[in-house]
């Protein structure tokens, strides 16, 4: 479980299975308040609750 204020712009995170970027918090949805993207650029918009219960956070490791 993650908490969407917690929530980091850039970061990779995993919903359902999909990995998705998060971008930025959405001023004009009232349930969707969380806009994320994925691989191939299609926007995708969680609310609160969703984020709270399935997003997962991706841990991404640095190349040397």
């Amino acid at each position: 479980m993650i908490e969407p204020k917690t929530l980091i712009k850039g970061k990779l995170y995993e919903f359902r299975g999909v990995q998705l970027r998060y971008q930025h918090p959405s001023q004009c949805a009232v349930q969707a308040r969380y806009v994320f993207t994925n691989s191939k650029g299609q926007r995708r918009e969680l609310g609160a609750q969703i984020v709270r219960h399935e997003v997962v956070e991706i841990r991404e490791f640095a190349e040397n």
